[in-house]
């Protein structure tokens, strides 16, 4: 669940994003004009971390369902 770095933003769509059945976060950096792409797990949170303005990290709390 590594970030990609989405290329020419210019010309992406959000719709163009959308995946059937995932749910992903976009990051979008003002600051550089860059954006990123990743998915969001299942079950759990997906923090991003900056760091003097800058895309530091993303991490993923994942839990599990029991039944």
């Amino acid at each position: 669940m590594n970030p990609k770095k989405l290329i020419n933003i210019d010309s992406i769509t959000l719709a163009s994003q959308l995946e059937d059945g995932k749910v992903r976060v976009i990051i979008v950096d003002g600051l550089k004009g860059e954006a990123w792409l990743t998915e969001a797990p299942e079950h759990g949170k997906t923090l991003v971390e900056t760091r003097k303005g800058d895309l530091a990290r993303v991490d993923f709390e994942i839990g599990y369902k029991l039944n």
